[in-house]
């Protein structure tokens, strides 16, 4: 029951035109260990609520985590995490996050994420890359994406 979604480590951001929630979860491949993940779900704001029926999901993994940690660290400016059919770009701008979620045609979704947000937000990404990667010594973690991220073109 330990990795039951209700018990799993979540941020919740809300803007005025659409919800975010990231939310710590692992990757289940047949044969091998569970490896630690994040799932971001981006919804519409339909008034005063958050239209979690709609919302755009996509999980990040190995290859995604470390990319979505540089920008929150400010490594990055942007990251981009596609999928066929859907899409979502974390942004570094001034004073705030920019997250944008898209799918199929007239779907797309985007907030801001203040700097406390921001804080919860890439703790929560940083707490996952950790567990994934086995890492201990967090100066090590921290080099290892200072590297990955000069390696990056946009």
């Amino acid at each position: 029951m330990r990795n039951h979604p209700a018990n799993q480590t979540k941020v919740r951001c809300f803007g005025s035109k659409a919800g975010l929630t990231a939310e710590a979860t692992v990757l289940l491949k047949d044969g091998e260990e569970p490896l630690a993940a994040l799932n971001l779900e981006v919804a519409p704001r339909d008034g005063e609520r958050i239209n979690w029926k709609s919302k755009i999901v996509l999980q990040l993994g190995e290859d995604d985590l470390p990319l979505l940690c540089c920008v929150c660290l400010g490594y990055l400016p942007k990251a981009e995490f596609k999928r066929p059919t859907k899409g979502i770009v974390v942004e570094r701008q001034p004073n705030r996050l920019f997250i944008s979620a898209t799918q199929g045609s007239g779907n797309c979704y985007a907030l801001p994420l203040p700097i406390a947000q921001t804080f919860r937000f890439g703790a929560l990404a940083l707490a996952q890359l950790k567990k994934q990667s086995g890492m201990d010594d967090d100066n090590l973690l921290l080099a290892s994406l200072r590297g990955a991220a000069a390696l990056y073109q946009c």
